[in-house]
């Protein structure tokens, strides 16, 4: 207040000295229609005690000098010529007349915001200065002195900022320094819209100045883009916003996936896209090319809806445009743009055949490849659509019938040279066939065929449709399909019905010898039973499984047709699944509770054996091996096939038994666990279905040994002779315990069920057990030998 007071007096006194010895002999307002009767200034000083130049008429020619504020105002001097605008030498920078006025200066008011408003706000539109303008500086070396980081000390001498102060940007933190808050609002972080007017404007209508409006902190802030301290000019190569580097920085933010899963952003990883991409791959060599700006815009980014969005289906063209100026225009006037212009939406512009940010170059490289890739992606997605085709009013089938033709399959397998959409219709100037500049307008159409084509007369031109080109060859198109539809159902079932008549004459006939000859059982009737049951819900299990994933196939819609629907086949699969399930449980209770069961169980343990059997067995096929090896009760490929039998029914049962009651996985469950069941139990179902074909059908069906099929499935019988030729190994344990029964040598109770089973059989159908050894044994020598050895060993032991 002392201060005031005295710096009040002096002015007081300096305006009264000059006064006097300045005395004008006129009076301002004959002239000069100005007052300072509103001026903070009236009743203080005169016209004179600030133009202390004029002091007579002559100014009028001359003109008055500038007027020196700093007479009375000298304790603000060294703001002035300390702020921003003097220290950058800013052109045309303001001095007192630019704020305060000339004759009407008010009192500036107490308030920092109304100060702002009323002073800044005449040139800074965008955002009111958050600190007194006359307020004394804060040293960048006080600042300095607390922020010891590197990146400001080192960074900002080389920034485009360098001349600047801390409180030039920091205006909020400077005027609140004594309490310099640390949780600050990103508006009080910096105010960079302070300078940058026209593209703070720009900045708020984007997307990212929206979301700021709307309190989403993320949102990409100026420094986010340009960096804080070390902003570098656009053109510089460490600046974060140089086109070698703005697919980066954007990256930074849109490949975050914590970004995109928390604020939904679509697509996934642009940036890395981009960086692959024909564009970035041209911009990262050093050559001219699309950014990131270059597509959605530098300050003014908006997303697709926003009005005045550069990457909105109805300016993307002209976006594209920039550079392919010539595609654009050829595609402007296609038949996918008349319609994108009406809105509809299904209608492809630019990005749609090309993608948006992972676009493959076209021009160079195997051009044809990328394009294949372009039709299969896009032409065909869109031409089969059903829902399009019926909402343009068009066939639908379009897509299908060009991948039916030559051409198409052609074009599937890889052929370069045959005919793809683009090359009949056009890259971008696509048109439909009425209009006359259409490619495959009946007037234009041979002309295209010649391409590839040079003999190609009209006629043939017009042969080749997506649809039949007139009424009477639809007529003849449909005979011939409806002649030869039939043609192959009689022809081929015919041969189907021929062959099976010669089929089951043949096991008719081998069912005839074989009742000829001597026959062993193989299984009992319990087991023919049980394999009959599994083979019917099997097989049934098997198609009304792969109905399902494969709903589309001839044979699932064949299935439909005669009445198989969802229903009947759920019903259908599940009772299979019961009558399977059940034929297991009664299996394992066979198996253990029964002497038949325990023998079957104790033959068909894996053994060591079993490894070199198939050893010797493969290298016997590869005439390595001269003797192929015997095989005992049951060799190594009906152990493996049965013990996989095993594992898949219990496997199946158990996924199949969560699909069936999915809610039954209570909270004790994994989340996992229904989907996995669901995928074991679909690959299990291939794997059993191809083991039964490739494997078990090849044994019993297609090996050359037992066509045209065994018949031990019918009646579990075996002819002797075969069973030798398959299990000599264990024919001779059979043979072995019956001798040193009848020798005396091993009692009854001590022969294993299948001995006992195979000698109860012969004498069912009328044979001594005796007399059929001793045949076995007379036409056998090599037998006699080995049961001679085996009988009497310490005879064989002296010799």
């Amino acid at each position: 207040m002392i201060r005031k007071a005295v710096l009040f007096t002096a002015c007081s006194l300096f305006i009264l000295f000059n006064h006097e010895l300045n005395a004008q002999d006129f009076n301002c307002l004959d002239c000069h229609e100005v007052s300072i009767e509103k001026s903070v200034h009236f009743e203080a000083i005169e016209c004179q005690d600030c133009h202390q130049d004029v002091v007579d008429e002559e100014h009028m020619d001359k003109g008055a000098e500038k007027v020196d504020c700093t007479m009375c105002h000298d304790d603000k001097m060294a703001s002035v010529e300390n702020d921003i605008h003097h220290r950058l030498k800013i052109k045309n920078a303001p001095g007192c007349v630019s704020c305060h006025g000339s004759h009407n200066v008010k009192k500036p008011s107490t308030s920092l915001s109304t100060n702002s408003r009323t002073y800044c706000s005449k040139c800074h539109e965008a955002k009111p200065l958050l600190t007194s303008y006359h307020a004394e500086k804060i040293s960048k070396d006080n600042c300095l002195s607390c922020h010891k980081k590197e990146d400001v000390k080192l960074t900002l001498p080389t920034s485009v900022h360098s001349k600047l102060e801390c409180a030039d940007c920091h205006s909020y933190i400077a005027q609140n320094i004594s309490k310099h808050p640390k949780n600050l609002k990103i508006t009080e972080v910096a105010n960079c819209y302070v300078c940058h007017v026209d593209i703070a404007a720009q900045h708020k209508e984007s997307i990212h100045g929206i979301a700021l409006s709307e309190g989403i902190d993320d949102a990409a802030k100026c420094w986010d883009c340009h960096g804080s301290h070390n902003i570098k000019k656009v053109d510089h190569p460490s600046s974060p916003v140089n086109p070698v580097n703005i697919g980066t920085t954007c990256s930074k933010c849109h490949d975050n996936p914590e970004m995109a899963k928390k604020y939904d952003i679509g697509l996934v990883n642009p940036g890395r896209k981009y960086s692959v991409s024909v564009h970035g791959m041209m911009v990262k060599e050093g050559n001219k090319g699309a950014t990131c700006t270059t597509c959605h815009g530098v300050h003014d980014i908006k997303n697709k809806i926003q009005q005045g969005s550069k990457i909105s289906a109805f300016n993307l063209p002209e976006t594209c445009g920039q550079c392919h100026e010539k595609e654009a225009e050829e595609y402007m006037e296609s038949i996918h743009w008349i319609r994108a212009k009406k809105g509809y939406r299904e209608s492809p512009v630019c990005n749609d055949c090309h993608n948006e940010h992972d676009i493959t170059p076209i021009s160079g490289g195997d051009k044809r490849a990328e394009a294949r890739k372009i039709q299969q992606k896009t032409c065909m997605v869109c031409h089969e659509n059903p829902r399009i085709a019926e909402r343009f009013g068009i066939s639908g089938n379009q897509a299908r019938s060009y991948q039916d033709s030559y051409h198409g399959l052609a074009v599937m397998r890889g052929d370069k040279d045959a005919a793809m959409c683009v090359d009949c219709h056009g890259v971008h100037k696509i048109l439909p066939k009425d209009h006359p500049e259409s490619t495959v307008n009946i007037s234009n159409v041979t002309e295209t065929c010649q391409k590839c084509h040079p003999e190609a007369t009209p006629v043939f031109s017009q042969s080749y449709s997506h649809v039949t080109i007139n009424e009477e060859a639809a007529k003849l198109e449909k005979i011939v399909t409806d002649i030869y539809f039939w043609l192959i159902v009689s022809v081929i079932g015919g041969m189907i019905l021929h062959n099976l008549l010669i089929f089951l004459y043949e096991i008719k006939k081998k069912k005839k010898r074989i009742e000829k000859e001597i026959t062993i059982p193989r299984f009992t009737k319990s087991e023919v039973v049980q394999h009959f049951l599994l083979l019917v819900s099997f097989i049934v299990l098997a198609i009304t499984g792969f109905a399902l994933k494969y709903h589309t196939s001839w044979w699932a819609e064949l299935l439909m047709y005669f009445g198989m629907t969802e229903t009947v086949r759920q019903y259908i699969h599940r009772g299979a699944a019961v009558v399977m399930i059940g034929v297991g449980v009664y299996h394992v209770f066979y198996l253990l509770f029964t002497a038949r069961g325990r023998d079957v169980l104790k033959n068909l343990l894996p053994k060591h054996t079993d490894i070199i059997e198939a050893r010797d067995t493969i290298l016997y096929y590869l005439r390595i091996k001269k003797e192929k090896p015997i095989y005992d009760k049951y060799d190594y490929t009906e152990k493996a096939e049965y013990w996989a039998l095993i594992w898949g029914t219990v496997i199946m049962g158990a996924t199949g038994f969560i699909l069936w009651f999915p809610t039954v996985v209570g909270d004790w469950a994994p989340v996992w666990l229904i989907k996995v069941s669901e995928l074991i139990h679909f690959y299990e179902a291939i794997l059993a279905t191809l083991a039964i074909l490739v494997w078990h059908w090849f044994f019993v069906i297609f090996h050359p040994h037992e066509y045209p099929m065994s018949l031990t499935w019918i009646d579990g019988k075996m002819t002797l002779k075969n069973y030798r030729h398959h299990h000599e190994k264990h024919f001779r344990k059979v043979l072995l315990e019956w001798k040193e029964y009848k020798a005396g040598k091993r009692e009854e109770k001590r022969l294993s069920n299948s001995t006992l089973l195979f000698t109860k059989t012969l004498r069912e159908n009328n044979l001594d057990p005796d007399a059929v050894f001793g045949k076995e044994l007379d036409n056998d020598p090599e037998l006699r030998l080995w049961l001679e050895n085996k009988l009497n060993p310490e005879e064989e032991g002296e010799k």
